[in-house]
Parts: C-alpha cells; structure tokens; sequence
C-alpha cells in the first residue's frame, strides 16, 4: 500500500519558507486545522503538484501557475516553489521533489515562459532516469483515479450524477470508478481481441470478394465498415471537443465569478441545471412505473367480476367438500366401532362389551355405512373442476391500481411542470450573465460563455446523433454477415470464416466475464458502502444502499422505496460511502486526503463519520476547519487512531505557518 510519511512545501501559495509536515508511518489519521482561506484545499493542490503536476480549484485545472508562487516570496526575489514528497510502497521508500524555478538566464519574470519544472524521484535512495519515474508514479498513483484519494467534500455532490443516465460528468465518474477497481485489466483484453477480429473480419472479407457469390455481399459490407469506421472517428472527435469545450466553460466561469452579480448567476444556472437533470431521470421514471402499471391494468378491470363468481364457486365447492369431510369424519368412527365389535373391548371406556351391546352396534355400523357412503363419483370429479377453477380465477384477482395510477400520472404532471418551468428560468439566467457582463465590462466573457453553452449543446446533440448512426451500421453489418455466411464456400472462405468464429467466441468470453467481473464489483461495493452508510446515518428507517449499472448508489426504505430526493447532507454521506467501498475493494490501496469532508452535516453526522474515518482506509489526512467538527469530539472519537495534529496559524495575510 501507499502511504505518504512527509510533505515539505517550500514558498507555494501562503506557505512562505520551507514547512514540513510528518505524516509517521502508523495507521490512522492526520489532522490538520484551519481556518478559512489558510491554505487547506491549497494543502491538497501541493498533493497534486507533487504528484501529477497540476493545480486545480474546484471548476478544473489552472494552466498558469506562475501566481501560486508566495506572495512575500516573490516580493522578496525569491521566484518558483518547491515540493518534496516523501513515500513508501510495497516495502520500497521514495522521494519525490518537483520544482518550478526561474530559467537559466532570468532575472524578473513576465510569465509562465519564464519558468522551467523540474521532476525527481529517488527509489531506495537512488534517482530514478525519467521514463522509470513517470512509469513508477503512474503504478503507485494513477493520476485518472487520484478523485478517490484526494478530493474536496465542497465537490462530493458530484457523485450524484452517477444516478442520471447519459451524462459527461457521471460517465467520467464511473470510468474513474472501474479504473481504480480493476475492470481496464479486463477492458483491454477484450479492445485487444476486437483488434484481431476487426482483421479476421477484413481477412474473411477479401476471400469473400474473390467469389461471385459473396462478391455483392463483400463489397456492401467493405462500403459499411468504411462509414462504421468514419462515424466512430467522429464520434471521438467530439467525446474530446466536448472534454475541452466543458474545460473553458468552467475556466470562463471561474473569471466570470469573480464579478458577484455574476456570481449569483452561475450558481442558479448550476442550480436549474441539475434540478432540471434529476427531474428528467425522475420523468423517465414514473414514465416506466406507468407502463409497468397499465401492462396489467387489465386485470383490475375483470376483478369485481371475478370475485363474484369466485363466491359462488366457494359456496358450491364447500357443501362438496363439507360432504367429503362428514364422510371421512363418520369412516373414523366407524372404524373404531369395528374395532371394539372385534375385539369385544371398548377403548375408549375401557370396558368390555356384552353381547346384547355388539348384536346393537353391528346394526348400527350397518345404518350408518349406508348413511355415510361419502361422494360420488360424480361429486368428486365435480369437486376436482370446482378447484381447478378457483385456482385459475385466484391467479387472476388483482388490486385496482387506478388510485395508484392516478398518483403516478399527478406526480408526472408537476415533474413536467418544474422542467419547463427550470428551462425557461435557465434561458433567462443564461440572458442575465450575458446582459450584465455588459454592464461589468466582461461582455467578451459573458458572450464566450454563452458561445460555450451552446458548443456544448451541439456536441452532445452530434455525439447522439453519431451514436444513432454507429448503431445502425452495427445492425446492418451484422445482416450482411450473417448472409455472406450462409454463402459461404471454398476452403478459404470457410477457413476465414472459422477463424472469425473462433475470435468471436474469444471475444465473448471476455465480455461475459467483465460483466460478471462488474456484477461482481458492484454487489460488494453495494454491501460495504451500505455498512457504511448505516454507521454514519442516524435514520434506522434506511436499511441499505442500493447499486446502480453507473456505479450511483440510491437510499432504500424501509418500506423498499428510495425517496426522489435526497438532502445535500446525505448526498453527502452517500458520497463518504461509496469511497470508503472503493477503497475496500480497489487492487490499488493507498492514503486519503479529505478537504472539508463534514459540509453541513449535523453533528451527529460528523461524530459519526470521524468514527468510520479508521476504517475507510489505513492512512487518513484530513483537512478541517475550526469548528467543523468540535476538535475534542475528534480526539475522544478517534482515540488511539488519531496519529497527529497540525494547525494552520496566520502570519500575515499572504503567510499561513504549519505549526
């Protein structure tokens, strides 16, 4: 596992001079404290520097890092900064230092071209050559799954979109989600055979255009995969326009926000963005309980009917059956009566029996032989039928769901009424930002920003459209395959066609076994995070957590709902769950950092979760502000699992001291 034993910052952002942090090399947790604006999420940016070369804030990355340099520092002549990271994995010790200094040659620097980065990394000691250091930081800490050990609670809402279907953000999230659990592993051996059959494919092709049989077939097929191959090109092509038109909207945001009437702006268009999402996945969903619901609804029409005749058929049936049972009653005691005749001996009185008595009992065992003689053949072949159609009317009983159904329908009513209502807001919100970026002087900004929405909007509506476009080429090839095999002939058609066969077969097995691999995946990180999410809530009314094919997890009742909406705070505690579970279940183990992962959670919630901390991984750094959790509770809570505690002290305004 990796673990983090010390971080030394040298003049990056407020942390002036050189400030170390240890980190020791005991399980448990780190806290660091502070105070709002001394330099906690800056603490993990100097993570993600150090590691991966990059500084974000919480709408992407920051391209120039020229201004994260100390501002006395610089003030000072001293330019650039400096991290040292100190780690251990798999019983081999590491030291990792990047810098960014001043170029050979410069004085006073004008901008990032003036600045140079240097990268070390020493293995045991020794420096490791460059390719060596990218290939070892990469297997300890791949950057694409980094999410799950740093990460900022201010962004844990963001985990809720893996509950939507088909949108940029969850399908990022997910992806993240099966790199740290292991599924590439899987994935690229199956790209690895589709790569093989592509060319048995193309192989089996030619031979079928050297026959004027399969020629037509060959050359409609070779015209297809031409346009498959276009379409997928396409398709990829916008997956990465859209990636870096979402990053310059969320860059344009971050300068637009800075102007406060904007501001306010930005987070309602965020707002009626998301609320507009969840209402469309909630429309989707009462859309399919209605169709559920009216595939049957036929049977609640017939069920008055049914229950009437279902009445008469009981009263029949128990005048039969209460015959059967008087007789089966009266054979019982007629069988006793014969046994005490035989045996001259009462049972049940224990006395004997004189023969006046038995010449008495015989007569009458004879009367009520021909009393009780039971049913009919034809009263029981009735009875049989009597049963048989009771059984068949019972299967066919059904509650009315016309009150239910009427809920659903008033429930898609007013989801259809907040969406048009959220989109007419949105389309005034986005008119606003452009409008008062006139007013701020940011009317380029303000107009960019738009521009990117719409990008945005065209993209995606072209990346549906190419989706469309690659299915339907997928279903008329696999039509044209399956022609040019039944054509097929000639040893080396049908050679090619074997091979194509065999490759298929290869092929799935592999994607049967990532299915099963993600079925797998999913039902255990189900069951952690649901142990989780039971420590941490304080509802005994929500049994469990219930998975998703995006990985999105959904509170359940117990009643066996799952409420529409859920709060920001469990979003929240939802979020905390399903890390702790990855980290349970990833191959790749190592030390989370946790920015403000309390939010505005009750106290309860924050006891709560400082108690789970331990056990969500063996090394925890978390990142806190005073009075976000009660720094005693902290203590008492994590008791023994409590490793340190570092606090954030203003020096001035640009010098925060790790003390």
């Amino acid at each position: 596992m990796l673990r983090f034993l010390s971080l030394t910052i040298e003049n990056f952002g407020p942390f002036k001079g050189s400030q170390t942090i240890d980190f020791t090399d005991k399980n448990g947790v780190s806290i660091v404290w502070g105070n709002n604006g001394r330099g906690k999420t800056t603490l993990l940016n100097v993570f993600r520097y150090a590691l991966f070369g990059k500084i974000q804030n919480r709408r992407g990355i920051i391209k120039g890092l020229t201004n994260i340099s100390n501002i006395e520092s610089r003030s000072e002549g001293n330019y650039g900064f400096k991290v040292v990271l100190r780690m251990s994995n798999n019983g081999k010790s590491y030291e990792l230092t990047r810098q960014y200094k001043l170029r050979p040659g410069t004085v006073k620097p004008a901008n990032d071209d003036d600045y140079e980065q240097a990268v070390y990394l020493k293995q045991d000691g020794s420096f490791l050559s460059g390719e060596e250091r990218d290939h070892v930081l990469n297997s300890i800490m791949p950057e694409q799954v980094s999410r799950f050990f740093l990460f900022d609670g201010e962004l844990l809402q963001e985990y809720e979109e893996l509950l939507l279907d088909e949108t940029d953000a969850g399908a990022k999230i997910k992806e993240s989600i099966e790199k740290i659990l292991g599924v590439p592993v899987l994935t690229n051996g199956a790209i690895d055979v589709e790569s093989v059959l592509d060319e048995y494919k193309a192989s089996k092709n030619r031979a079928a255009q050297n026959d004027n049989k399969t020629k037509q077939i060959a050359s409609q097929i070779a015209v297809l995969e031409e346009k498959l191959k276009e379409h997928r090109s396409e398709y990829d092509r916008l997956c990465d326009i859209l990636t870096e038109e979402i990053s310059n909207r969320n860059i344009l945001a971050d300068k637009l926000s800075q102007t406060e009437r904007i501001r306010g702006l930005l987070a309602n268009e965020e707002d009626l963005e998301i609320s507009i999402e969840k209402n469309k996945e909630l429309r989707n969903s009462l859309l399919t309980s209605i169709c559920a619901i009216t595939k049957d609804a036929w049977k609640g029409l017939i069920g008055a009917r049914v229950s009437t005749v279902l009445s008469m058929l009981d009263e029949e049936a128990k005048n039969l059956e209460d015959k059967e049972k008087s007789q089966s009653t009266a054979e019982n005691f007629l069988e006793e009566m014969r046994r005490a005749v035989s045996e001259k001996h009462c049972q049940l009185c224990d006395q004997d029996i004189n023969e006046e008595l038995l010449a008495r009992m015989q007569n009458l065992i004879k009367r009520k032989e021909s009393e009780y003689g039971g049913l009919t053949p034809e009263e029981a072949t009735n009875l049989h039928a009597l049963r048989a159609r009771k059984a068949t009317l019972k299967s066919m009983l059904y509650p009315s769901l016309r009150e239910k159904l009427e809920v659903y329908e008033e429930q898609l009513s007013r989801v259809n009424v907040e969406i048009s209502r959220d989109d007419r807001q949105l389309k005034t919100v986005r008119e606003d930002i452009e409008r008062y970026g006139d007013i701020e002087g940011l009317s380029e900004l303000a107009q960019q920003h738009a521009q990117c929405h719409a990008k945005i909007e065209n993209l995606e509506a072209g990346k549906r459209n190419e989706r469309d476009k690659i299915a339907e080429a997928q279903s008329s090839l696999a039509t044209l395959e399956g022609q040019l095999n039944r054509h097929a002939t000639g040893t080396a058609m049908l050679a090619a066609k074997r091979r194509v066969e065999i490759c298929e077969q290869i092929h799935s097995i592999f994607e049967k076994g990532i299915d099963a691999y993600r079925d797998k995946l999913k039902s255990d990180v189900e069951r952690d995070a649901t142990e989780l999410f039971l420590k941490i809530s304080n509802d005994p009314d929500y049994v469990k957590l219930e998975i998703n094919e995006n990985y999105g997890l959904s509170i359940i009742h117990q009643t066996g709902e799952k409420p529409p909406f859920r709060s920001a705070g469990f979003e929240h505690i939802v979020a905390l769950a399903l890390i702790g579970a990855l980290h349970k279940n990833a191959p790749l183990r190592g030390p989370i950092i946790m920015d403000s992962p309390f939010g505005r959670l009750d106290p309860i919630h924050k006891e709560n979760i400082t108690k789970v901390l331990p056990s969500m991984s063996d090394q925890i750094v978390l990142l806190a502000y005073t009075h976000e959790i009660d720094e005693q509770t902290a203590r008492l809570t994590l008791g023994n699992a409590l490793n340190k505690e570092y606090r954030l002290t203003r020096q001035t305004s640009f010098f925060t001291r790790v003390e």
